[in-house]
C-alpha cells in the first residue's frame, strides 16, 4: 500500500472514530431526560440502567474475550463510581448543573494523560480546554452557597471519576468493546445491588424506562466510545464529548420544562464557541502541523 493510501485510510479511520464519539454523546445526552422522568432513588436507576446494559451485551460476548487484570479492575471501579455520583447529582440539581460540571473530565483527561500517558497537549486542544473550563467556572460560580451545592459537588466528583474511566481506556484497547461494555455493566449491578436491594419496586411505566435507558442510553454510546477511541487520540475525544453538556440541558427544556439558568447558558455558550473555533476556524499553522503529525 502506497503512503498516500495509507493516509487517506488513516484520515478517513480517525473520521469514523471521531463519528462514533459524537453518537455516543448524543445518546448519553438523553440521561437528564430519563432520569427526570423516573421517581426512583439515584442507585435504583443506576442499578436497573446497567443490568439493562448488561443484558443486551451478553449474547455479544464471546469466550475469548474474557479477561481480569488491572485495567479491567480500574475500568469497572470508576465506571460505577462515575455514574453513580452523576446519577445522584441529578437528584439534587438541575441536569444542565449536573452534566456540564461533570464535563470538567477533559481538564483530568488532559491533566492524567499528561502525567500517566506522557501525552503532549497540543496549543489548539489547550486553547479549547482553556476556554471551556472558563465556561465550566461560570456555572460552577453561579450555583455556590445555592442549597443544590451537594449536587455540584458530586457532578463534579463524577468529572474526575469520569476521565479517570477515560484515560484508562488507553490500557484496555485491545479488550474488545462488547466485553468492556459488559463487564463494567455487570459489576455496577452487583455492586449496587447490595445497596438497592430494598428499593427495587418499579412500575411497568419505569421498568420500560431504565430498559431502554441501560440499552440505548448506556450501553451502546460506551461501546461507540470505546470503538471510537481507538482512531482518536484521547484528548480529542474528550473535547468532542463535549457536546453531549451542550444538548443534555436542551432536552430537559423541552421535555421537562427545567430551564436552566443564565450561569448555565453564559457557561454553555463559551463551551459551544469553544468547540466551534476548535473544528471550525483552526488556529493560524495548527491545522498544518496536525495534518504532518497525523494527530492533535
Amino acid at each position: 500500500m502506497s503512503v498516500s493510501a495509507s493516509i487517506v485510510l488513516t484520515v478517513r479511520d480517525a473520521a469514523g472514530g471521531r463519528l462514533l464519539i459524537v453518537g455516543a454523546a448524543f445518546l448519553w445526552s438523553l440521561a437528564g431526560v430519563f432520569i427526570k422522568f423516573l421517581d426512583l432513588p439515584a442507585l435504583t436507576i443506576v442499578f436497573y440502567r446497567s443490568l439493562f446494559a448488561a443484558l443486551v451485551f451478553t449474547p455479544f460476548l464471546r469466550r475469548k474475550d474474557w479477561r481480569i487484570d488491572r485495567p479491567i479492575l480500574i475500568s469497572v471501579t470508576s465506571y460505577t463510581a462515575a455514574i453513580s455520583a452523576f446519577v445522584s447529582a441529578n437528584k439534587l440539581t438541575t441536569a444542565a448543573n449536573a452534566i456540564v460540571l461533570q464535563y470538567t473530565a477533559p481538564f483530568f483527561v488532559f491533566l492524567f494523560s499528561g502525567l500517566v500517558l506522557r501525552e503532549k497537549i497540543s496549543r489548539l486542544n489547550g486553547f479549547t480546554l482553556a476556554a471551556s473550563m472558563f465556561g465550566v467556572a461560570v456555572i460552577f460560580l453561579g450555583s455556590a452557597g445555592e442549597p443544590e451545592m451537594a449536587g455540584v459537588l458530586l457532578a463534579l466528583l463524577s468529572g474526575v471519576l469520569f476521565a479517570v474511566y477515560m484515560v484508562n481506556l488507553r490500557s484496555t484497547q485491545a479488550v474488545s468493546p462488547v466485553y468492556l461494555t459488559l463487564i463494567n455493566n455487570v459489576v455496577c449491578a452487583l455492586l449496587l445491588l447490595l445497596v438497592v436491594k430494598s428499593q427495587l419496586g418499579l412500575t411497568s411505566t419505569q421498568l420500560g424506562i431504565v430498559a431502554v435507558m441501560g440499552a440505548v442510553q448506556l450501553g451502546l454510546p460506551y461501546f461507540l466510545f470505546s470503538k471510537g477511541l481507538q482512531t482518536v487520540p484521547l484528548q480529542e475525544a474528550s473535547l468532542i464529548a463535549l457536546i453531549e453538556p451542550v444538548l443534555n440541558p436542551l432536552w430537559v427544556a423541552l421535555t421537562v420544562g427545567e430551564i436552566p439558568s443564565f450561569a448555565t447558558l453564559a457557561g454553555g455558550g463559551l463551551i459551544v464557541l469553544a468547540l466551534a473555533v476548535r473544528y471550525l476556524w483552526p488556529l493560524p499553522g495548527e491545522s498544518a502541523q496536525a495534518a504532518g503529525s497525523g494527530s492533535v
